[in-house]
């Protein structure tokens, strides 16, 4: 439910928040997924936490402190979600709290690595042909899975698995060494 102090704003004010919270949403997004998909082990499950994490995060948009960071602060909101969904489906989630609290400073401190791989993968997916860069697009881009990539590309599932994981070591690799190139490691 959108807080009733939301609606009384007037339709400007309202605008403003509403694109705020795109703008601030859009850019967290995947980085609140992927953390989500570190605590449980089902994608749909995962889906469901995020989108409930956006609407929880729209509703206490007035709560968030600007001076944060909005992908840390819309993740506490995630942990927050997650243990409430532990609660209901104890079996499929991870369990501790303390083990929470340790995976959550291990993303803390993974985040500013992960932003600087991120920013040199296009280096490396330049090197990629372009069938390549295609088959990853398809795969990562679209969300197409490796039995629909076996009738895009007429290749047997064995053999799509095993392009896209050279092409994952590739890029790996390749990020590794730019880091280390430019002393980012």
């Amino acid at each position: 439910m959108i807080n009733q102090e939301r609606n009384r704003l007037e339709p400007s004010q309202f605008q403003q928040d509403h694109r705020r919270f795109v703008r601030l949403w859009t850019a967290a997004c995947r980085r609140v997924h992927a953390y989500i998909l570190t605590l449980v082990m089902n994608q749909a499950d995962a889906e469901d936490l995020l989108q409930e994490v956006g609407v929880t995060a729209w509703e206490k948009l007035s709560e968030y402190d600007p001076s944060r960071d909005f992908a840390v602060w819309a993740c506490g909101i995630a942990r927050n979600k997650v243990l409430s969904f532990n609660q209901l489906v104890s079996h499929r989630l991870v369990r501790s709290s303390d083990l929470l609290d340790r995976i959550d400073l291990a993303v803390g401190t993974a985040e500013e690595d992960l932003e600087l791989q991120h920013q040199l993968l296009p280096r490396c997916l330049e090197k990629l042909s372009e069938a390549e860069r295609e088959l990853l697009r398809l795969k990562y881009a679209e969300g197409i899975s490796f039995e629909e990539l076996t009738h895009k590309t007429g290749k047997t599932i064995d053999a799509v698995y095993k392009a896209v994981q050279r092409l994952r070591k590739r890029l790996f690799e390749c990020v590794s060494r730019l880091l280390d190139a430019e002393g980012l490691r």
